[in-house]
């Protein structure tokens, strides 16, 4: 039940705001690998709920993708919020891929980060290449 809750709402996210929730991921989980982790805030965040939580998981996707296929030692995660705007940006220092080569490797991580950019009317957008270090951005 706590799963599902937690699924639903991260309570961190509830908690904390977006902001907030970041950093304690980064301190956490990324802190707990050894990750050296970096956030950086533009603006007023100042989100309704549903955004917040649309940009948290793909940010937490973007991070356990950096963490678990990218092999990276830092990631940064930028957020920079306008009036009617805002971009999240998750960057690290990985051994990078070629995105065009994982549509038959099965995952879901792209997907759905993509699907969650959609549905909050914006755009994912990658940049990367093997053995290259580049951002990823939504």
């Amino acid at each position: 039940m706590r799963l599902l809750v937690y699924e639903l709402r991260p309570p961190e996210l509830a908690k904390e705001g977006l902001v907030g929730a970041l950093q304690q991921r980064l301190d956490t989980v990324e802190g707990r690998a050894g990750v050296e982790a970096r956030l950086f805030v533009e603006g007023d965040v100042q989100l309704p709920p549903a955004v917040e939580e649309g940009l948290y998981r793909i940010a937490q996707e973007a991070l356990n993708n950096a963490l678990k296929h990218a092999a990276a030692a830092s990631v940064i995660v930028r957020i920079r919020a306008e009036a009617d705007r805002v971009e999240l940006q998750v960057i690290d220092d990985g051994h990078g891929f070629e995105p065009t080569a994982l549509s038959d490797r099965g995952g879901m991580g792209l997907v759905s980060m993509r699907e969650r950019a959609t549905n909050l009317k914006g755009v994912l957008s990658l940049s990367s290449s093997p053995g290259t270090a580049r951002p990823s951005r939504s």
